[in-house]
């Protein structure tokens, strides 16, 4: 009977017999059951994507190419992922190749916890004569270590090139002993390293690819004299920037002129930065906020680890950090040689560059920890302490830290307060918030969040691991949520525990507001999450340091420690009292209340106005009259009056809404709309017959109206997100002045289905893998050979979201089209000439959860579009090949999102969306060219 079923269900649709041998049918039956189970192990780990990328003879869906593999493509020699290598692996292990078993199934199940490689020696490696690519690859890789006139001399009988000679030490001399260089012995390596012998490996090949790394000798200690040049380094990198000294002993005199107040020139001298750095950012937030206050920023990149140029640093700056106007640059294009008002260091590494820079009226440090204590007593410790000697004023990052340079050090000092994102870090649901607080039933645990990024000492992560152990020990009705770490020093705990990894603020803060406690601990100066999990409504257990009892207040956390055995009591007095902890979370809501970056970016401008004044003449600020408008913002508009209200309330909150000019251009609404508008003072208005509106017409007539130096374009529906997005169009306009202009990132409804957000998101986050500014002179070979992929991306462009150059507007409007004014201008001034900017922070909430006839009419519209004025052709095939497209989509979308929660009806309507998104754009590109034929 079971066999019966899986016939049923399975075999008749494959063209299985019912009439084969019994014993036959039991062995394909079992072989069917093994096959699924093997499927389900590596599902999960199948990178489909990657599998279709490197095998261009396979087409289909997610679901065939994983059967394929399972099937055939691993006996192939075919990798699920770029990090798991078929041959490799059933070479390395002839126990998996002896049982002809898939090798990934294998990896999955056994191998990784018995230790085993999953990308082992590859075959280049092997003690065979090798020919093909594999040789090519050692060669390669032998070629710049192998010293060639050495080898000749050490093997008089072997004659020819260079490269005759490398050739036969990688096939054949370093079996015979044969040296490749002086300072490395063939015989040395093989009876030091036996197991490199067994193996057959190449050993010189070997210790290139692993043995430097592992420390491995290459010979005989023997006493070794090192080659001389007059250029050589021999100081560590981090310390490069104590010996840099000005090119020329003539010092760089400041500007003569007086200082004025609120137009200050402020540079910047920090470390290359890399995504996710605290310290970078609060530098970053202070940039921002002192441009807004009229001041001009540039930033200086000491000692460049992950840069080339000041460009590539900037696009880092506004991907990962804060969207600033500042020009960047490095230290060695001329910092010494600079001049303005005030220079500031950032870091005791900065500190021994700015101590030394003369082209400046006043020069600062911006303190905002005391780093000799990162590090023990040692060459660090001793150069970081030596910098609070140097004659810079001292900004510091709280009162703790300023009364350190004042009394410790003598330094003249003043503090800011650091603040949180307001519009980040919030209470999401304030029932649930208050809930949180209220007794649990016995099932259910309390949580607890745990700042867990133990490569950073200060954190004093081994503190709170003791802690928990013993709380550990003595409950279970908790459970941890480790954050801030991808990997943990630990597989197991003695409680319930989940390791997030590496969050982004809205998963931070999405954490914060489901948990019941927060622990963060700072050894040295306080951090910014405390008040991040503060303003998320999350009572806080925090170090019992000098430094914490200077800024936190009694009631506002919960001080424990240092000793592990008084922070786990601490813990559990707090999983006690769920009361005292609503009290402390008010508490702590209501202090956190007062801090916001523009305030103490206000602080920071004092403090360097006050002591600046000390060392210069101070010209009287002029005085600030009629704001000029910068930016005009153009939005049609037709029956939208609740959803143009949303926008235009937005545009009224933006840090420099002075500077903005709304002009709505309305197609005789019938809805109140027009009415709506023209009581607005601050909207000027244009009313068209509804008749005469077209997409690329229409914006041009409102554009006309204004005379801003910028025109952004918003639709009705896309409102923007913070009151940053306007300033930061403006920021990236004057960054990039060969620009001529830009398009800003949507983010997706909340209440839209999550494949619609999905989507969205993934859309605009490969945006990142890409420059900010892009033209046809970023890749010139791939404008050249007009690869499509490429100018798919130079187009792309949506004016929901967007803003131009007013004069490249004069001189190129946009195309008067019924559709796709967009990616047509964006095509047209790329080919000009002109650079494209994306501005991932000036964002808008904009995206639709279309109904299948809406979809239909938009798909079949874009074919029509995209084949007239591009050539693509979206839509292709035969109604067989489209019906196969829908079957295949729907079924990687069932299979996606089947069980994420959302109501049945939206899926169903899902599944007819694909169906209508790909008949409408068969009929569309059908129709089109149809049509073009005709003509």
């Amino acid at each position: 009977m079971r066999l019966f079923k899986l016939f049923i269900r399975h075999g008749q649709s494959i063209g299985r017999s019912t009439t084969l041998h019994i014993r036959n049918v039991g062995k394909r039956a079992r072989q069917w059951i093994q096959l699924k189970v093997d499927r389900s192990s590596i599902q999960p780990h199948f990178d489909a994507t990657y599998y279709r990328s490197v095998n261009a003879d396979l087409t289909g869906s997610d679901e065939d190419l994983l059967s394929h593999f399972m099937q055939d493509g691993w006996r192939e020699g075919r990798d699920p992922h770029a990090g798991f290598s078929t041959k490799n692996y059933l070479w390395a292990y002839p126990d998996v190749a002896g049982i002809k078993s898939n090798p990934f199934v294998h990896f999955i199940r056994h191998g990784q916890s018995e230790g085993r490689s999953a990308n082992p020696l590859p075959m280049g490696l092997s003690g065979q004569i090798e020919t093909g690519q594999n040789l090519v690859n050692d060669l390669e890789k032998i070629r710049p270590h192998f010293d060639a006139e050495f080898y000749r001399l050490s093997n008089p009988q072997l004659r020819g090139s260079d490269e005759d000679l490398l050739l036969h030490f990688t096939q054949s001399g370093w079996r015979e002993g044969r040296n490749p260089h002086e300072r490395f012995s063939i015989d040395y390596y093989l009876s030091a390293y036996p197991e490199i012998a067994k193996a057959g490996f190449n050993p010189f090949l070997h210790y290139l690819l692993f043995g430097q790394n592992d420390g491995r000798k290459t010979r005989k200690t023997v006493p070794t004299r090192l080659g001389f040049s007059s250029k050589a380094n021999i100081t560590p990198p981090h310390f490069l920037s104590v010996l840099v000294k000005p090119l020329s002993d003539e010092k760089t005199l400041p500007p003569s002129d007086d200082t004025c107040a609120n137009a200050l020139s402020i540079h910047w001298v920090i470390p290359d930065l890399a995504r996710g750095s605290g310290g970078h950012m609060t530098i970053l937030r202070m940039v921002r906020y002192l441009e807004t206050f009229g001041h001009s920023c540039k930033i200086w990149i000491e000692r460049p680890t992950h840069h080339t140029d000041g460009d590539a640093a900037y696009q880092t700056i506004v991907k990962y950090f804060q969207c600033v106007q500042a020009e960047v640059a490095m230290v060695q294009d001329g910092f010494f040689e600079q001049t303005g008002d005030v220079v500031i260091a950032t870091g005791w590494t900065t500190a021994h560059l700015v101590q030394q820079a003369t082209g400046f009226k006043a020069s600062y440090y911006f303190v905002q920890d005391h780093e000799p204590e990162f590090y023990p007593t040692g060459a660090d410790y001793l150069m970081a302490r030596q910098t609070y000697g140097f004659d810079l004023a001292c900004i510091c990052a709280s009162p703790w830290l300023e009364q350190m340079m004042s009394e410790r050090y003598g330094r003249w000092a003043r503090h800011f307060d650091l603040a949180y994102d307001r519009g980040q870090y919030k209470i999401l649901d304030d029932t649930a918030h208050r809930q949180r607080f209220k007794t649990l039933p016995e099932t259910q645990q309390r949580k607890i969040a745990v700042y867990a990024r133990d490569h950073t000492a200060r954190r004093c992560v081994p503190l709170i691991l003791m802690a928990l152990q013993i709380l550990g020990q003595q409950r279970q009705d908790f459970e941890v949520h480790f954050y801030g770490a991808d990997t943990l020093p630990f597989k197991e705990t003695n409680f319930s525990a989940v390791n997030h990894g590496v969050l982004e603020s809205n998963q931070l803060e999405s954490l914060y507001n489901d948990c019941h406690i927060g622990v963060c601990f700072s050894g040295t100066n306080y951090s910014l999450v405390p008040q991040e999990m503060m303003a998320c409504g999350l009572p806080l257990l925090e170090l019992d340091t000098d430094s914490t009892r200077a800024i936190f207040p009694e009631g506002v956390v919960t001080f424990g420690g240092p000793l592990p055995e008084q922070i786990a009591a601490r813990l559990n007095q707090m999983l006690d009292n769920p009361a005292q902890c609503e009290s402390q979370a008010d508490a702590a809501l209501k202090w956190v209340g007062q801090f916001s970056w523009q305030k103490s970016a206000r602080l920071v401008e004092k403090h360097i106005l006050e002591y600046l004044g000390q060392q210069t003449k101070m010209a009287t600020p002029a005085i600030i009259g009629q704001q000029e408008i910068e930016l005009d913002v153009v939005i049609p508009t037709f029956n939208g009056h609740e959803e143009v209200r949303q926008v235009i309330e937005a545009l009224r909150r933006q840090s420099n809404a002075r500077e903005l000019q709304i002009h709505c251009i309305d197609s005789s609404s019938s809805d109140g709309t027009t009415e709506w508008l023209r009581n607005q003072p601050d909207v000027a208005l244009t009313v068209i017959d509804q008749k005469d509106f077209q997409h690329g017409r229409t914006r041009n007539i409102a554009a006309a109206d204004g005379h801003a130096p910028f025109i952004a374009f918003l639709t009705q529906d896309a409102v923007p997100s913070s009151h940053r997005w306007s300033q930061d169009i403006l920021n990236m306009m004057h960054h990039y002045p060969q620009a001529a202009g830009l398009f800003g990132r949507h983010l997706p409804y909340p209440d839209h289905p999550v494949w619609v957000r999905q989507e969205i998101d993934r859309h605009f986050e490969k945006m990142l893998q890409y420059p900010l500014a892009l033209s046809k002179e970023t890749d010139p070979q791939k404008w050249i050979s007009k690869d499509q992929g490429w100018r798919q991306l130079l187009h792309f462009y949506s004016d929901n979201n967007s803003a131009m150059r007013r004069s490249v507007w004069n001189e190129m409007p946009y195309p008067e089209v019924d559709y796709g004014e967009d990616q047509i201008w964006a095509r047209d001034i790329v080919e000009a000439g002109y650079t494209k900017l994306y501005a991932p922070t000036a964002t808008v909430y904009h995206s639709h959860d279309y109904t299948p006839a809406e979809t239909y009419a938009r798909s079949k519209t874009e074919a029509g579009f995209f084949y007239t004025h591009f050539g693509y052709q979206l839509g292709t095939g035969d109604p067989d090949e489209v019906a196969e497209r829908i079957k295949r989509e729907q079924s990687g979308f069932l299979r996606e999102f089947e069980s994420c929660g959302e109501p049945e009806n939206k899926i169903k309507m899902q599944l007819e969306n694909i169906e209508q998104k790909h008949l409408g754009l068969s009929d569309g590109l059908r129709e089109t060219m149809a049509l073009k034929h005709k003509q």
